[in-house]
């Protein structure tokens, strides 16, 4: 293809003219295309009405040279995801984006595509695979070699990845399946769902834990090539009283012979497998080598009951799975075009998604979307006639009522926070079927008729989708943030 055609091409293609790429192109004779021909025809073919099989069948001629190309698998997944194969298309989508991360529109179709393949769907998929597979699971739990072991775990791969590539697990030998949760606060939430709708039939041989919940128990340890014997590890724990959260001092022969970044590493993996992950992650703030024993340490099989004991001494509840503890955060309200840049106080079970919000930044976000599940926020501008306490009651009441008559009971999500601002308010949630939840509570809000009702993904930027609309207007236009 010569420079002329090319720049003749890309102008009609910004244009939006693609019948004209489309009928120059395919007077080339078949044996005459190459890879980059093929590759725009399937281009224009994707963007004309009726097109997208086409593409995809001119793209299947080019897989080959095209697999580990950004923008063929980007094509490939368009073509799918408007042929409504998103499972498939998805499949291409992550291709794409692991090949080039910085392109923004295959995140836009990555994130659309899980909405379309969600979590509920994915789990039933799972469950299906290891009932089928069960009688091949227990031939291969005990493997005799490496490679046995390899092709064990390759094979657990194949069932998990109905889920999420994101996925990371332990297992035993007595058929104990244990999912790791690997600092990600989402999985708190997610792996338990996933774990409720185990069948029954696999109950009684099969045993499911939703993350390592830890042990009092000393255990051997080798890590950095470091032989750790965890009994003799001892620790002082040093409450801090605004967090609920404890500073831990730590001394052991070997850990303190190592690096500290990897005396640090080593312990923050024994504190999990000590302590268990949810209570690791939620009440230990930080560690510190000590280069001797200090007053006050005790060994470490002893730590879980102590901070167990030191909080309720503090009258504080002692929970083994932060998406059970709520923590309460104020803010100094912002004029801003993006919602909850109001919030003066607000509470929730995940910091970080909160963090993340604020921070511009998706990670939390992304990672939840990349298992068919949302983090999303409910937003409704407060009532005129209404004071402080009536708006936070108020909104409690709809939490209440979205949880009592459709998270719970359909097995649908999680409420994770709320927060009240100067102009509105926010219920913050994690659902497993977004669809399906948008469904069954637009009617439920509709029992609200003086208030207007906005659903928004957990990020900055994000478009609003309008549940419900007062009968009248609650406040003044201009004091409801852009609606983009």
């Amino acid at each position: 293809m010569n420079e002329d055609i090319k720049k003749q091409i890309e102008e009609w293609h910004e244009s939006g003219n693609h019948q004209e790429i489309i009928d120059v192109l395919e007077r080339i004779p078949v044996a005459e295309r190459d890879y980059d021909t093929i590759g725009i025809l399937a281009r224009a073919y994707n963007n004309i009405d009726g097109g997208c099989a086409k593409a995809a069948e001119l793209l299947e001629s080019i897989r080959e040279e095209g697999e580990e190309d950004a923008v063929w698998n980007f094509r490939m997944g368009y073509s799918l995801y408007y042929l409504d194969n998103n499972a498939e298309a998805l499949r291409y989508f992550n291709k794409a984006y692991e090949l080039n991360p910085e392109d923004e529109d295959t995140l836009y179709f990555i994130r659309q595509c899980n909405i379309y393949v969600p979590l509920a769907g994915r789990v039933e998929r799972f469950w299906n695979w290891f009932v089928d597979n069960e009688a091949t699971l227990s031939e291969m739990i005990h493997p005799k070699t490496q490679e046995d072991a390899d092709e064990f775990m390759e094979f657990i791969h194949e069932g998990t990845a109905l889920i999420s590539e994101n996925m990371n697990y332990n297992l035993g030998g007595d058929y104990e399946f244990t999912f790791s949760v690997e600092g990600w606060p989402d999985l708190f939430i997610l792996y338990p769902y996933i774990i409720s709708h185990m069948p029954e039939s696999l109950k009684a041989k099969w045993k499911f834990n939703p993350f390592n919940r830890g042990t009092d128990a000393a255990f051997g340890f080798r890590m950095y090539g470091t032989d750790i014997d965890t009994a003799k590890i001892m620790v002082r724990a040093s409450y801090i009283e605004k967090t609920g959260s404890f500073q831990i001092s730590y001394h052991e022969k070997g850990l303190n012979a190592l690096p500290v970044n990897e005396s640090d590493g080593a312990m923050w993996v024994i504190l999990e497998n000590t302590l268990g992950e949810g209570v690791s992650f939620k009440y230990i703030d930080s560690i510190e080598p000590a280069a001797k024993p200090k007053d006050g340490m005790i060994p470490l099989p002893e730590l879980r009951k102590h901070i167990k004991e030191t909080l309720e001494a503090h009258d504080r509840k002692f929970f083994d799975n932060p998406k059970d503890i709520y923590s309460t955060y104020k803010l100094n309200p912002q004029e801003s075009d993006q919602l909850r840049y109001d919030v003066i106080i607000g509470s929730t079970c995940i910091d970080s998604i909160v963090a993340d919000y604020y921070n511009d930044s998706t990670d939390i976000f992304d990672h939840v979307n990349s298992f068919g599940a949302q983090v999303v926020f409910i937003a409704f501008p407060n009532p005129d006639d209404t004071d402080g306490n009536d708006i936070l009651n108020l909104r409690h009441d709809i939490e209440d009522i979205i949880s009592d008559k459709i998270l719970e009971p359909m097995n649908l999500g999680q409420v994770i926070g709320g927060a009240t601002g100067t102009h509105n308010s926010y219920i913050d949630l994690i659902v497993y079927d977004l669809i399906t939840f948008i469904h069954v509570v637009k009617p439920l809000l509709a029992q609200y008729p003086k208030l207007s009702f906005y659903l928004s993904d957990f990020r900055q930027h994000a478009g609003l989708t309008r549940l419900t609309e007062a009968t009248s207007s609650t406040k003044e236009s201009g004091q409801w943030p852009i609606i983009s």
